[in-house]
């Protein structure tokens, strides 16, 4: 077995990997901030309107786990592409500017959105921001991908340049 075979095989284990993690924290994502709250709405009948914003309050903190979901589909995407053969350059520069979007996006919503859409929603007081290391460092983090990404795309494009020369 070749080396390129070898990093492909490996490409399609990690992808099948990637696709059972990526489907257990769909379910795990889904069930708490969805399911159980529209559940518990529905058997209750609330007419008071309190179980609607707890529901959407439950989904607004879900939305953060949704970007980081579209991240990781992206790394699944790009093992797929790499596993097929297909070039590596453009294959990792897509995957590294969505992962890095959606780092970026999921943190930054978690940062400022979160807190301040279930402050509106529950009509209560609080900060406007909610300062958390790991946040702040996700969004830098995620910012950097895209640039590293864009510094990808440029390199292949370079690449490709001076192939056509030669």
């Amino acid at each position: 077995m070749t080396g390129l075979s070898r990093f492909q095989q490996h490409c399609r284990l990690l992808r099948h990997v990637t696709t059972a993690v990526w489907l257990c924290l769909a379910l795990l994502l889904v069930l708490p901030f969805v399911l159980v709250p529209l559940v518990s709405l529905l058997a209750h009948g609330d007419t008071s309107g309190r179980g609607w914003r707890d529901l959407l309050v439950a989904a607004v903190h879900g939305v953060p786990g949704a970007f980081y979901l579209w991240g990781l589909w992206a790394v699944r995407r790009a093992l797929d592409e790499l596993a097929q053969g297909r070039l590596f350059a453009a294959a990792v520069a897509l995957a590294l500017r969505h992962m890095g979007v959606a780092v970026m996006g999921g943190a930054l919503f978690n940062l400022f959105a979160v807190t301040n859409l279930t402050r509106m929603i529950e009509h209560s007081r609080g900060g406007y921001a909610y300062f958390d290391l790991s946040g702040i460092v996700l969004a830098i983090v995620g910012a950097a991908l895209v640039l590293l990404a864009r510094l990808v795309e440029q390199a292949r494009r370079m690449e490709s340049e001076l192939e056509g020369i030669v």
